[in-house]
């Protein structure tokens, strides 16, 4: 059974009868385009749907009336032999009318809409449903139209008449179409050969796609290519894309009961990617209830190649409080995309910081999105509002939607401080934590608990004094490639300091070494992580006209970045980058 008709049987009526117009009629057997031709289609559904149950209209126009009766036996017997539903199924005429004075037999003026089984949630597998239809041109006699549908099973089948059946078939049923995978790994540069091999226990199609494994950086499976397909024979496919994309389908196959295998080569491109990747097969034998249905199943295979690395993305506050995100490319050129709007009401927050650069979401398939070990170190946000309570948002996983959990209170009595900035994971225990300067000029670490719940910070540990002497401080990244979380300070005459991180959670940070002078000209300053995908920290910093400008790191101590480049203007439309 073909996807083309599942599609068409969920469609249900005339629109449903319509979708396979001209290829549902008998092979080879002409007919006039005006006659009126029924034919009957047995279908297999699963429990706890709704099918519709009528006959396909294969040409001309129905201006009569379609009579089905409902039968728990073949209609093959007297008229109302078996007549009625299963137990447990009930029936919605819907459009169609009761017969009067016989059982389960409904009269349909136009086949539009034929009556709906209500098919139990809990049933036996292989139930079936039978049904026998009659159709009568207008101004027939619908007696007798009655009795052939009630005694169809009995009489040759020709375009007026027949029979169909439903059968359901459980979940359990469904499992027992079974597929393996041959998948080795596909290195760059070379081209691999991958396998199929599936027991269909029932006729159905098989599709095929393949995705990131769960719990990578997102992306689609890109750098491969599939080629030489092979089908064995009770198979017809087609290839539908040669190229993997996230969740695309790549080859769509008919499938007869018995055992097949399918072929084919996959070619990883000079710039494939390390990663795991999932082949996912769905196999439908259901023609009625859609995808939801099918029998999923999943082989995992890797790739070898080039680091895949973390996409990161900048946020911005106008002065209306609306947060906008822009989403990173991994190229310097244009290191963002076009932002999109998460949300209002951050006017409220004086402060804002993330505890570490801003990462794309990790790949998740699912509904859970709650902060998870997972989401740690990804962009935890602290905000401080007009009162002094510090408010902390969890980052979530929410596929491209808005990025933070709902806030939670930290404490009050933040506003002893006047700058505080996210450190990363200062002291390398797997935690972000918080820098704040008090407005004697001292520096404090809050040291990251990494709970969802209760305490979020440790106590405070003075990392010491002097630090009043710096107009801006950014950090939470390992700027020098040493693998310990570094802090940029900019003094009032305009030079940019780097501290580098220690990797100690007493002494953080080693003594400063001058960047460069110059960074007077700007006024807001964010170590953004990785934006060009070489796997080094950069940083964005806006001058007072509004243009936003990239520093590229080199990963060095000493001159820890490139000159800069201009990534646009009007970036003055916020009061707050981060």
């Amino acid at each position: 059974m073909s996807k083309r008709m599942r599609r068409a049987a969920a469609m249900g009526g005339v629109a449903g009868l319509l979708a396979v117009a001209g290829v549902t009629a008998g092979a080879g057997v002409a007919v006039a385009e005006d006659e009126v031709r029924f034919s009957a289609r047995d279908m297999v559904v699963p429990p706890g749907t709704n099918p519709r149950l009528g006959p396909w209209l294969d040409s001309g126009v129905a201006d009569g009336k379609i009579v089905i009766a409902f039968s728990t036996k073949p209609l093959t017997g007297p008229a109302g032999d078996g007549a009625g539903l299963p137990a447990g199924f009930t029936v919605d005429p819907l459009h169609c009318t009761t017969r009067a004075g016989v059982v389960a037999v409904y009269v349909c003026q136009d086949g539009s809409m034929f009556p709906e089984i209500r098919v139990p949630a809990k049933v036996a597998d292989m139930t079936t449903v039978h049904w026998g239809f009659a159709y009568v041109p207008k101004g027939g006699d619908l007696a007798a139209g009655v009795e052939a549908a009630r005694t169809a099973g009995s009489r040759p089948v020709d375009a007026t008449h027949g029979t169909g059946k439903a059968v359901v078939k459980t979940a359990a049923h469904a499992a027992l179409n079974t597929i393996g995978y041959d998948m080795p790994t596909v290195p760059v540069g070379r081209t691999v050969h991958h396998r199929l091999r599936f027991h269909a226990n029932d006729a159905g199609s098989l599709r095929l796609g393949f995705r990131v494994s769960n719990g990578q950086e997102s992306g689609g499976p890109g750098g491969l290519r599939l080629k030489n397909f092979t089908a064995g024979p009770g198979l017809s496919c087609r290839v539908v894309e040669d190229y993997p994309h996230l969740l695309s389908t790549n080859v769509w196959c008919d499938v007869k009961a018995g055992d097949h295998t399918i072929d084919y080569d996959v070619v990883g491109a000079a710039d494939l990617r390390a990663r795991r990747i999932d082949a996912l097969t769905s196999y439908g034998i259901y023609d009625w209830g859609g995808y939801d249905y099918d029998v999923v199943r999943k082989g995992t295979f890797s790739t070898l190649g080039s680091q895949v690395r973390p996409q990161h993305f900048l946020l911005a506050r106008d002065s209306s409080g609306w947060l906008s995100r822009y989403f990173g490319t991994g190229e310097a050129a244009e290191p963002f995309r076009p932002a999109d709007r998460l949300g209002d009401g951050w006017q409220i927050y004086d402060t804002i910081t993330p505890l570490s650069p801003l990462r794309d979401d990790l790949t998740r398939y699912g509904d859970d999105v709650k902060p998870s070990a997972a989401t740690r170190g990804r962009g935890d946000l602290v905000a401080r509002d007009a009162s002094g309570t510090l408010w902390y948002y969890d980052r979530h996983f929410a596929s491209g939607s808005y990025p933070f959990a709902p806030r939670v209170r930290i404490g009050s009595g933040w506003n002893a401080y006047d700058r505080l900035v996210g450190a990363g994971d200062v002291d390398r225990d797997g935690y972000v934590d918080l820098a704040a300067r008090d407005k004697a000029g001292v520096l404090w670490l809050y040291k990251g608990t990494g709970r969802f719940t209760g305490a979020r910070f440790k106590t405070r540990v003075k990392v010491g004094p002097g630090w009043g002497a710096y107009g801006q401080l950014a950090g939470g990244a390992d700027v020098t490639g040493d693998g310990r979380a570094d802090l940029l300070a900019r003094d009032k005459a305009g030079v940019l300091w780097l501290y580098k991180g220690t990797g100690s959670g007493t002494t953080p940070y080693g003594t400063r070494v001058r960047v460069g002078a110059g960074w007077g000209a700007y006024d807001q300053l964010v170590v953004a992580g990785d934006l060009t995908d070489d796997g080094k920290a950069d940083v964005v910093a806006r001058d007072t006209t509004g243009v936003l400008w990239l520093y590229k790191g080199t990963g060095g101590a000493t001159a820890p970045f490139a000159g800069r480049t201009r990534i646009g203007s009007g970036w003055n439309a916020y009061n707050r980058v981060f």
